[in-house]
């Protein structure tokens, strides 16, 4: 600094008795000091400012991936492989129709909400031609209606024509089908063609989509193939029941003979 190169050196002083001395002195301690306060406050305030965590920086909310759209379900290709054989009185899967298609649910049915009504002019309709105002095969549960377009798609492409005779029967007027039955909820359809064969038939619903596909022979009525889907792909299916060992017989005592043997 300036200032101290005009102190005199302190052999010059005998004691601050000398002119000027004590002055120049106390100048550049007073200098000295005020420039160590000054260099006190700034550190002081760094280390606050420091010390101080700033306030959370307020983060932008996720925003949520959009996911595309699921591309609509093919209904012009089948979707299993078609089976080596399909006699009457046999179905796909293997068991009771329950543990493929799920049971009926009639207290979480809705016909306003579950039902849709399906139109093909390729499709021959029993209750169009019966005129009975209770029955309307048009009617079908949502579920069914992807693995029907698919089925009258397969059928045209082999020349065939698919005849709808039963589809949703309202429960509290069903007169044929038992209480339990799937129709009563709109997810059965019972089908035939008059241009191809019922085993044929079968093959196509099976390859079509549906859930529990039976070719059958009832007594009362007239054979057909009986199609029915899930409520929907994630709906809960019963157990299976696991079948008990039957017992094997005891064998017969080896100390009872017959009289006769004596």
């Amino acid at each position: 600094m300036l200032f101290l190169s005009k102190i005199p050196r302190p052999e010059k002083f005998k004691d601050f008795s000398q002119p000027d001395a004590f002055r120049i002195w106390m100048r550049g301690a007073i200098i000295f000091a005020a420039v160590a306060c000054v260099a006190s406050l700034l550190l002081l305030s760094a280390v606050e400012s420091c010390g101080k965590r700033r306030p959370a920086e307020k983060q932008a909310p996720e925003v949520a991936e959009k996911k595309p759209p699921a591309p609509p379900p093919d209904v012009h290709n089948p979707v299993r492989p078609a089976p080596a054989a399909f006699p009457p009185d046999s179905n796909l899967p293997r068991g009771k129709e329950v543990y493929a298609s799920g049971p009926i649910d009639l207290a979480h049915f809705s016909p306003t909400n579950d039902l849709v009504r399906f139109e093909d002019k390729r499709v021959w309709f029993e209750s169009d031609h019966d005129k009975i105002p209770e029955e309307d095969d048009h009617m079908i549960h949502r579920a069914l209606e992807t693995p029907l377009k698919r089925l009258v798609n397969l059928m045209e492409k082999k020349r065939g024509t698919l005849k709808i005779h039963e589809g949703y029967r309202a429960a509290e007027k069903n007169k044929i089908h038992l209480d339990s039955s799937l129709h009563c909820e709109g997810r059965a359809l019972d089908l035939t063609s008059e241009t191809m064969s019922l085993t044929e038939l079968a093959k196509l619903a099976w390859q079509a989509g549906f859930d529990f596909v039976l070719y059958e022979k009832p007594r009362k009525s007239g054979v057909h193939v009986h199609c029915s889907v899930k409520r929907s792909p994630d709906a809960p299916l019963p157990p299976r029941e696991e079948k008990k060992p039957v017992p094997a017989k005891k064998p017969a005592d080896a100390a009872v003979t017959s009289r006769t043997a004596r």
